[in-house]
């Protein structure tokens, strides 16, 4: 089984397209050797991040990412085992879309920018598996 986790944070400063490459060639190597996968939405200064793997792992990570002086209100909307990783042939899959995109995967009526898509899974998780597959159908295209 694979630990799958879905967290959101507000940046505390803004970040620079060189910046966020950094941190995603850093995120990549740490995740190719902790059989680490996933995927970062970075929008209007929200992170949107999916990770998959061990449940420590993952939750070492997590501590990590809520200690980090970059990340503001850290904030886990979703978290189980499931059968597979959904992201498996992703270290670190990148994705920098607009709010309307970010709307259109969740489907989810009257929110329309990220913070109230994020507090839309929040308050409703079961709908994060159907928002997943549109992120994988986005990176498919």
């Amino acid at each position: 089984m694979t630990y799958q986790i879905v967290y959101s944070s507000r940046s505390t400063q803004p970040v620079a397209a060189k910046k966020l490459e950094e941190i995603l060639a850093d995120a990549r190597v740490g995740n190719k050797k902790n059989n680490v996968t996933g995927a970062l939405i970075f929008v209007d200064d929200v992170f949107l991040q999916i990770l998959e793997g061990e449940e420590p792992v993952i939750r070492q990570l997590m501590n990590s990412i809520s200690n980090d002086s970059r990340h503001e209100a850290v904030k886990v909307i979703y978290e189980a085992q499931v059968d597979a990783p959904a992201f498996g042939s992703w270290s670190m899959a990148y994705i920098a879309p607009s709010s309307e995109e970010v709307k259109a995967w969740s489907g989810f009526e009257g929110a329309d920018n990220i913070n109230a898509v994020v507090d839309h899974i929040h308050q409703h998780p079961h709908n994060v598996p159907e928002f997943l597959v549109n992120i994988l159908d986005t990176l498919a295209s």
